[in-house]
């Protein structure tokens, strides 16, 4: 039987990575950030978003040497908005990537069909929590039916492999586990008296949250929760909220009604968190359901210790590595709060083990070399390992 001689490599890999939106958010900076990489490695970019409404992130594309396309997803077709649409498909066409790289199951229901039937074969969706596919049951049933687009999907902790394999039907052997990879060299807390200067910090523990002020996040009930134990015969505390969203507004109310709301800093979305997060003291979430959450590694990797709720890959996160509150609970947040207010001793220790356990677990280079090999279908030519 003669040797089948497999097809050379492109001499510029071409890649799609496809976000939900320019605005800052874990799942849009893990893309973003992973195709920062490939640009490294000498692959060719482009780079479009399901939302493609104006935002932080399109500028910091441009920075990274990534080129911006627009998809021109229909949003007024009920067909073009789940696929069905010649215009994709030509745009598809035209754009003619090696690879696409989705985030989330939602834009594998937009662009999968008019990928394949483009003749683009390597799809690759990451999924990072189970909660967008599994709030409805319209969901879970185009993740049922859609998953067949995709080359392989890629779910960034066991949990969610187990949800998406068991509950929603999708073959094992078609689902990988690959953790988020952290640029842990880049985190650190060697300006900590300047950060904590410029935001008029004193003496007090600092917590932060950072991300999507987004109702999975329920960030108006840890806003709730910490301004309910402010008291004087407490250490005194601030609240950094790093991030907007739907759920501003709300946050805002909470704040102007209190009579502590300014022990809480409502900071807006940031290009770079890690001033922020070299200022404080304990990363803090009250979220309903996480994969693993890029946000919480970076304060990990910059030495914070984390007080976050025991959902998705949390716990296994914060093993003898801070503190875990019981989902939807506002009684476990409020002493869980309490106890590090009363035990500032242990925040320095937890926090050199948080920083150890990134740089050990996470580090990013082979995590980026495995989407390449599963964007191209093959090794890595040692050009781009």
């Amino acid at each position: 039987m003669p040797t089948v001689t497999p097809a050379p490599l492109p001499p510029v890999p071409r890649i799609l990575q496809v976000l939900y939106s320019y605005q800052i958010g874990g799942s849009e900076i893990f893309g973003l950030d992973l195709s920062r990489q490939y640009v490294e490695r000498g692959a060719q970019v482009l780079c479009a978003a399901i939302d493609d409404s104006p935002g932080p992130l399109l500028e910091r594309c441009r920075e990274y040497g990534i080129q911006p396309v627009d998809l021109g997803i229909p949003k007024r077709s009920i067909l073009g908005r789940n696929g069905i649409s010649l215009h994709l498909l030509r745009r598809m066409r035209e754009l003619n990537p090696d690879g696409i790289h989705l985030q989330h199951f939602l834009s594998l229901n937009k662009l999968g069909i008019p990928a394949r039937l483009a003749g683009l074969a390597r799809v690759i969706v990451t999924e990072h929590s189970v909660f967008d596919v599994d709030q409805s049951a319209a969901g879970r049933v185009r993740a049922r039916l859609g998953w067949r687009l995709a080359a392989k999907i890629v779910a960034i902790h066991p949990s969610i492999e187990r949800y998406l394999c068991n509950q929603v039907g999708i073959h094992r052997e078609r689902v990988e586990v690959l953790p988020i990879g952290i640029d842990a060299q880049r985190y650190h807390r060697r300006d900590r008296s300047a950060c904590r200067a410029a935001l008029g910090l004193g003496e007090e523990t600092a917590f932060v949250f950072v991300g999507r002020l987004a109702p999975v996040k329920n960030v108006p009930g840890l806003i709730s929760v910490f301004l309910d134990i402010e008291a004087p015969s407490h250490r005194p505390a601030t609240l950094l909220i790093v991030g907007d969203g739907d759920d501003r507004e709300h946050c805002e109310q909470l704040v102007r009604q209190h009579p502590n709301g300014g022990r809480v800093r409502l900071l807006g979305a940031q290009n770079d968190p890690r001033p922020y997060l070299a200022a404080a003291d304990v990363f803090v979430m009250n979220s309903r359901s996480e994969g693993t959450p890029r946000a919480m590694l970076e304060a990990m990797a910059t030495g914070l210790p984390g007080l976050c709720p025991a959902v998705g890959g949390v716990p296994d996160l914060l093993a003898g590595r801070g503190w875990l509150t019981a989902p939807n609970d506002p009684g476990s947040l409020r002493e869980g709060m309490l106890s590090v207010l009363e035990n500032p001793q242990q925040i320095v220790e937890l926090g050199a083990r948080c920083q150890d356990y990134v740089r050990t677990h996470f580090e990013s280079t082979r995590i980026t070399t495995r989407y390449l090999e599963l964007l191209l279908g093959r090794p890595l030519p040692s050009s781009i390992r």
